[in-house]
C-alpha cells in the first residue's frame, strides 16, 4: 500500500486520487502528508514533523562540517529513520526546490524548528553550504536554507543504507548503488528514485557537475530496472495508466539527468521510448508562413505538427483555475504569432528535396531527435488533418517530451546555427502557441527559452533581452513583478508539477544568463553588476579576464580567496589567468577540483615559453589521470587524454581512452578515428576497421581523414568493397579542391586489377556481382570528370574499358591520356617530359594497331578505327614536329623515327 502512495507521489498526481476507496484504512496523517505534498506545501509536512519532536541535534560552539554532519545524520537516524522517514525526505526537497528554483518562499523558519531554542552559530550558514560543495565545485553562496537539501540527502542516504557522497576521498573507490527490477522492493527503489533527484538538485548548484553525485544519479536512472522494482509490488488492481505514467517519467528524468552531466549524446533512445509510451505523435515539416501581420508575402519556415492521445497525465486534471489565463495574441507576452500557409497547398513539384537517409521507405527521418517528414505525403496520418495555427492542447508529458527535445539538440548542435536555431523555435512556438490552458512551469520555460532564442538574431536581440529580464522577475522567488497571469490559489502545485522531469534552473541561473548575454554584447558594466549582486565573483572576474582587464579580475578573484579561502575553482581561476601552476596545485589540494588538473595536464603538454619546460607527457598523463579518477563522466578530458596517450606512443591507454569517450558519444566520429589508429598500433586491425565504420556512419561525411584511414586499413585487410567505398567517397569530398589529386593511384590500380582478373560475363550486366558493378562506375564514370592531366589514370579506365569489350572506349582512353601529356608546355625545355610524352606516343600507337581493326560500336561490319594507320602517322607527325630543333639527337626523337618507319 505504501509503493502505491509513494508512487502517486513520484508522479505528482491529482491530489484527490487519495480520496479513492483504495485509501479508505489508509494511516490519515500520512494521507495528509502526502496531500500537503501533492497539493504544493510541502513545508507543512516539514512544520508538523519537526513540531511534534522535543529533541534536536546538538550544536556545539566549536562546530565544523564534520560535527555538523554527524549531529544531523544521528538525529535523523534516531527519529526518522522508519516510516514517516521518506515522507520528511519528500517534502524537505521539494520545500528546497519551492525556496530555490520556483518560488515562492516557505513561511517557516526551519532552523527554529529544527534546532529549537539553541543558540547557534553565525558560521551555520556557510558550514550548510560548504557541505554541498562538490568535486571543488562551490555550492552556490546564496542558497536558500541548503538545510533543506542536506536533511533529505543525508536521510535517503540512510534509508537506502548507501555510502555517502559528502566528503568524499578521490582516493577511495566509490560503489554506486545497483537496483534490481526483481529482487529490490519497490518502497527502496523509490526512496533511491527520490535520492537521485534530490543529487541532481545539488548538481544544479555548482557551477559545473563533478563530485560523485553525477555518478550514483547516472547509475540510479540509468536503467529501467528502477520503475520495474517499483510496480512489482504495486496492487494487482492497479491501473495501468499508473504504470506507464511511472515508466514515462523514467524516461523523461533519464533524459534530464544526462543534460545535467554532460552526457547528452545518450538521450535519444530515452526520448524515443517516452514518444511510444504516451504515444505522442510528432513531426516536424516545412511551411511557408507570415511572422508578423506586416509581412505580405509567407516565406518558407519549420513547424512542428504535434498531437497528444495518452490520458497517462495523472496530474491534468487540476484545477484550470492555478494555470496561466488566456492571453490575447497581441499582448507584450506572445507577441505575433506566425501564420502559416496550408501545408497541403505547396505543390509536390516546388518543393525541394535532397537526398537524405529514411527508414521504410516512409520519407520520414526516425532516427533523430526530431523526426522530419521530408515531403507532404510524408507526414503521419494523424497528424494531416491538423491546422498548423490551431493545434490541439499537448498533454504536460508530451510538452515535457518537447523541451527535453530542446534542450538536446542545443547541446549536441553547433551554437548558432540558423537551421538548428529555426528548429529550436519551431518547438518553443508548439508548446507556447497550443490549446487551452497552460502549465505554469511548462509555459514559463517555454517562454524563457525563446527569449534565449531571440537574443541570437539582430532583429529581435533587444525584445528577447526586454522579456529575459521581465522572467527573472516573475521566475524569482521575491515575486515583484507579473508577467505570467496567474490565479494566486494554489500557485505552488502549479510551479512543482513537472519539475523533476525539465532541466533544473535556480533562479540564480536566470539572472546569471542574462548577465552571460549582457557580456555577449559588450555590455559590461550591467553584467558586472549582475555577477557583483549574486556574489557571482568568479563570474565577474572572468567578465573582466574575457576584455583583457586581468589585474581587475584578479584582484576580484583575490578577494573572493580572501573571503573563501577553501573555494578551489578561485584559485583555479586565479590560476588561468597568471598561468601559475602552483595555484592549481593549490587548488587540486584543497577542493580536488578537476578544472585544475585539466589546466596543469595542457601546461605540462604545451608549456608557454616563458616557463622554460619542454613538453612533458609523463607530467600531462598523470594530472589529467588524476581528473579523470575524480570525475570519470567528462568527454572532453578523456579525449584529451587520448590524444596525448597517441602521441607519446601508449596506445593501450589511448585505446581504453577512446573507449570511454565513444561510450560517452557513440556518434563522435573522431572518437572511433582515433580508436581505430590506437587498435592498428597494436595491430588489431578487425577491431580498427570495425570502429572506422563506426566512424564513417557517424557525422563524418566530410571528414577525408577519416575515409583515408578507412581506405587504408580496410585494405589491409582485404575488404575490398570497403576500400572501394572509402574511394569514392575520397574523390567526392577532396575533388573540388584537389582535382585528381584526390585519386589514390596505387589503391585504384590494385582495384582494377582485382576486377580484370575475372571474366566479364558474356550476356549481360546482371550477372555482375556488386563489387563489379561499383567499380565500374568509380572508374568509368567518376574517374574521368576528375582527371585532367593524369595519363597514368586514362590507361587505367582503358584498362577497365577494354574488359568490358568496349574497345572503342578504351582507345578513346589512351588517345585522353596522350592529350594529357602532350599539352604539357614543358615539352619543348625538359627532356623528361620530353621521353614520357613519347612513351604515351607508342602507346597509343600501339593502341591503334592492336583496337583499331576490332568490332566497333555499331556491331558488325564496323570498326573501331578503319583509319587507324593514317592517325598513328599524324600522332607522331605532330609530337615530331614539337621537338625538331630541340630534340632531333636524343633517344626519343629516335624511338619516335622507329615506330613511325614500322607503320
Amino acid at each position: 500500500m505504501e509503493v502505491l502512495l509513494h508512487s502517486y507521489l513520484l508522479i505528482g498526481a491529482d491530489p484527490a486520487v487519495l480520496n479513492g476507496k483504495v485509501f479508505e484504512e489508509y494511516d490519515s496523517r500520512e494521507l495528509a502528508f502526502a496531500h500537503n505534498i501533492l497539493t504544493g506545501h510541502p513545508y507543512k509536512v516539514v512544520e508538523s514533523l519537526l513540531g511534534s519532536l522535543e529533541v534536536s541535534p546538538t550544536m556545539n560552539d566549536d562546530l565544523t562540517e564534520e560535527r555538523l554532519l554527524h549531529s544531523l545524520r544521528d538525529f535523523l537516524s534516531s527519529h526518522f529513520n522508519s516510516r514517516f522517514g521518506l515522507l520528511f525526505a519528500i517534502a524537505l526537497l521539494q520545500t528546497f526546490i519551492q525556496n530555490n528554483f520556483t518560488g515562492p518562499l516557505a513561511p517557516i523558519d526551519l532552523n527554529k524548528l529544527l534546532f529549537k531554542d539553541q543558540i547557534l552559530s553565525k558560521d551555520l550558514g556557510k558550514l550548510a553550504i560548504s557541505l554541498l560543495n562538490a568535486g571543488g565545485q562551490p555550492a552556490y553562496d546564496l542558497t536558500e536554507n541548503p538545510l533543506y537539501l542536506i536533511l533529505p540527502l543525508l536521510l535517503l542516504e540512510l534509508l537506502t543504507k548507501q555510502q555517502s557522497c559528502f566528503a568524499v576521498d578521490s582516493d577511495t573507490e566509490f560503489e554506486v548503488p545497483e537496483v534490481s527490477a526483481t529482487s529490490t522492493p519497490g518502497l527502496l527503489a523509490i526512496s533511491h528514485w527520490w535520492r537521485a533527484r534530490a543529487l541532481l538538485a545539488q548538481v544544479s548548484l555548482l557551477h559545473e557537475p563533478a563530485g560523485s553525485q553525477p555518478a550514483v544519479a547516472s547509475s540510479i536512472l540509468s536503467s529501467i530496472d528502477l520503475a520495474q522494482a517499483v510496480t512489482k509490488d504495486l496492487p494487482q488492481e492497479t491501473s495501468q495508466d499508473l504504470k506507464a505514467s511511472l515508466y514515462t517519467i523514467f524516461y523523461l528524468e533519464n533524459v534530464k539527468c544526462s543534460l545535467a552531466i554532460n552526457t547528452e549524446h545518450l538521450c535519444l533512445p530515452s526520448l524515443i521510448k517516452a514518444k511510444k509510451l504516451t504515444n505522442f505523435s510528432l513531426i516536424m515539416t516545412g511551411a511557408r508562413a507570415k511572422r508578423t501581420k506586416f509581412q505580405q508575402k509567407a516565406h518558407a519556415g519549420l513547424v512542428i505538427l504535434a498531437q497528444s492521445s495518452s490520458n497517462l497525465d495523472a496530474s491534468k486534471d487540476l484545477k484550470d483555475s492555478a494555470n496561466p489565463d488566456y492571453i490575447a495574441l497581441e499582448s507584450e507576452i506572445l507577441l505575433e504569432k506566425p501564420h502559416f500557409e496550408d501545408i497541403a497547398a505547396e505543390p509536390l513539384d516546388e518543393q525541394i528535396v535532397k537526398k537524405q537517409k529514411v527508414v521504410d521507405g516512409t520519407g520520414v527521418e526516425e532516427d533523430r531527435i526530431l523526426p522530419v517528414a521530408i515531403r507532404q505525403e510524408n507526414i503521419p496520418t494523424e497528424l494531416k488533418d491538423l491546422d498548423p495555427n490551431n493545434q490541439p492542447q499537448l498533454s504536460g508529458y508530451d510538452n515535457v517530451q518537447l523541451l527535453l527535445r530542446l534542450y538536446v539538440i542545443r547541446q549536441t548542435s553547433p551554437a548558432k546555427d540558423p537551421l538548428v536555431e529555426e528548429e529550436l523555435a519551431a518547438i518553443i512556438s508548439r508548446v507556447i502557441y497550443q490549446q487551452g490552458s497552460k502549465d505554469w512551469t511548462i509555459f514559463s520555460r517555454a517562454l524563457w527559452e525563446r527569449s534565449i532564442g531571440e537574443t541570437t538574431k539582430a532583429k529581435t536581440i533587444e525584445r528577447g533581452l526586454l522579456q529575459m529580464q521581465s522572467l527573472v522577475e516573475e521566475l524569482g522567488i521575491k515575486l515583484q513583478t507579473r508577467l505570467i497571469p496567474n490565479a494566486p490559489n494554489d500557485e505552488q502545485s502549479t510551479r512543482l508539477r513537472y519539475i523533476h522531469q525539465l532541466p533544473f534552473i535556480p533562479h540564480w541561473d536566470l539572472e546569471a544568463t542574462l548577465a552571460e548575454k549582457y557580456m555577449s554584447l559588450g555590455v559590461l558594466k550591467s553584467a558586472v553588476e549582475i555577477y557583483e549582486r549574486l556574489h557571482m565573483a568568479c563570474e565577474a572576474a572572468l567578465c573582466y579576464a574575457a576584455v583583457g582587464e586581468e589585474k581587475i579580475a584578479e584582484e576580484i578573484i583575490l578577494q573572493r580567496i580572501a573571503n573563501n579561502p577553501k573555494d578551489a575553482r578561485a584559485y583555479s581561476i586565479l590560476g588561468d589567468i597568471r598561468q601559475d601552476p602552483q595555484l592549481w596545485k593549490k587548488s587540486w589540494e584543497i577542493g580536488k577540483y578537476v578544472n585544475a588538473k585539466n589546466s596543469l595536464g595542457r601546461y605540462f603538454y604545451n608549456p608557454p615559453p616563458s616557463s622554460g619546460l619542454t613538453r612533458d607527457y609523463a607530467a600531462a598523463l598523470t594530472h589529467l589521470n588524476d581528473s579523470l579518477r575524480q570525475y570519470p563522466l567528462s568527454f572532453e578530458t578523456w579525449y584529451f587524454y587520448g590524444c596525448v596517450g597517441l602521441e607519446c606512443g601508449k596506445f593501450e591507454l589511448a585505446a581504453e581512452a577512446f573507449s570511454r569517450c565513444v561510450a560517452l558519444d557513440s556518434t563522435h566520429a573522431m572518437a572511433w578515428s582515433n580508436l581505430s589508429a590506437a587498435f592498428v598500433e597494436q595491430n588489431k586491425l578487425k577491431e580498427a576497421l570495425s570502429c572506422l565504420k563506426r566512424a564513417v556512419a557517424s557525422d563524418s561525411q566530410s571528414n577525408w581523414r577519416i575515409w583515408e584511414n578507412y581506405m587504408l586499413v580496410a585494405a589491409k585487410m582485404n575488404e575490398w568493397s570497403d576500400v572501394l567505398l572509402a574511394c569514392r567517397h575520397l574523390v567526392n569530398i577532396k575533388r573540388d579542391k584537389a582535382g585528381e589529386g584526390s585519386i589514390d593511384l596505387p589503391v585504384v590500380e590494385k582495384l582494377v586489377e582485382l576486377l580484370v582478373r575475372t571474366d566479364y560475363p558474356a550476356d549481360n550486366d546482371q550477372k555482375l556481382t556488386h563489387f563489379q558493378r561499383s567499380c565500374i562506375e568509380f572508374v568509368c564514370d567518376i574517374l574521368p570528370s576528375v582527371i585532367t592531366t593524369s595519363s597514368r589514370c586514362w590507361r587505367l579506365v582503358a584498362k577497365v574499358e577494354l574488359w568490358r569489350k568496349r574497345p572503342w572506349s578504351a582507345l578513346e582512353c589512351h588517345e585522353k591520356a596522350y592529350r594529357a601529356v602532350s599539352h604539357n608546355p614543358d615539352i619543348e625545355i625538359d627532356e623528361k617530359v620530353w621521353n614520357a610524352t613519347v612513351d604515351a606516343c607508342e602507346d597509343l600507337v600501339a593502341a591503334y594497331e592492336s583496337l583499331g581493326e576490332l568490332e566497333g560500336r555499331h556491331g558488325p561490319g564496323s570498326l573501331v578505327c578503319k583509319d587507324w594507320k593514317y592517325k598513328s602517322r599524324a600522332t607522331i607527325k605532330a609530337l615530331m614536329s614539337k621537338g625538331k630543333g630541340r630534340w632531333d639527337d636524343s633517344d626519343g626523337w629516335e624511338r619516335l623515327v622507329a615506330v613511325r618507319n614500322q607503320i
